[in-house]
């Protein structure tokens, strides 16, 4: 069960602790409210001392559900019956005494807990919450094409441009991640037509004439792309310069 759920009911229990006493003690305020009329002061005295002693009980059962607290209430109602057994039913001291410990002895049996369980809890609040579990690193965007370009490192000699410069554009991009949709595209044509001109070139085929030309376009497409994201976060840049300085002019912090 989690700790929160355990707390919680032993909240609940507490406060309904001493519940019983409240019923026991209910008859006695009509009980008072006769001897106040009939004027008897050993009984009044008896009726007060009792509900006093009552109800320091229930406030100390509703402190905490340890032992100690439960034994000094069951010590309260054994005394609060023997004086209500003497000064107000009229019975002897002797049997008032064995009706104080006859409830004291109930109360005890009720409401003071086992030795073993209150071991238990305080050992369990004792023991270190867990430790939270750290939160997983954020997915790395640019992993598989980082990956694909790194596999373009031994390519043929005449693509080297082009992978220079899609490494450039690479870079780029791991500074600002949240811009690789825009690339997203663009890369994937250029990693896959330079992955496939690579096998052919490795397999022995003729280069064509027109190969140069393509690879130095596709060099120029990714540096036009790389200086297309900086213009973007330099634009981003003045757009917040501007705007935190008409705020500071508005608030009266700038002139």
């Amino acid at each position: 069960m989690p700790a929160e759920t355990l707390s919680r009911l032993r909240d609940e229990a507490r406060r309904l602790r001493g519940g019983l006493l409240i019923l026991l003690a209910l008859p006695l305020l009509p009980t008072l409210l006769l001897a106040l009329i009939q004027g008897s002061g050993r009984q009044i005295t008896g009726l007060l001392l009792g509900l006093l002693l009552l109800a320091t009980a229930i406030r100390t059962l509703r402190r905490s559900l340890k032992r100690r607290h439960g034994r000094r209430a069951a010590v309260m109602v054994g005394v609060a019956t023997a004086l209500l057994a003497v000064m107000v039913a009229g019975v002897p001291v002797p049997g008032g005494i064995g009706f104080g410990l006859i409830a004291g002895f109930g109360a005890r049996l009720l409401y003071v807990r086992p030795k073993e369980e209150e071991a238990e809890e305080e050992a369990a609040r004792a023991e270190p919450p867990p430790p939270e579990a750290a939160a997983p690193p954020p997915p790395d965007l640019l992993e598989v094409p980082r990956a694909r370009l790194a596999g373009l490192a031994a390519a043929d000699a005449r693509l080297r441009p082009a992978v220079a410069a899609l490494r450039d554009l690479l870079a780029e991009l791991a500074l600002r991640p949240a811009q690789l949709h825009e690339a997203r595209r663009f890369l994937n044509l250029q990693l896959d037509g330079l992955e496939r001109i690579d096998t052919r070139l490795r397999a022995g085929a003729e280069p064509p004439e027109s190969l140069p030309l393509l690879v130095e376009d596709m060099a120029r497409g990714s540096l036009q792309m790389r200086d297309r994201l900086r213009a973007a976060e330099t634009e981003a840049l003045e757009i917040q310069v501007k705007v935190l300085a008409d705020r500071l002019r508005q608030e009266g912090y700038a002139s």
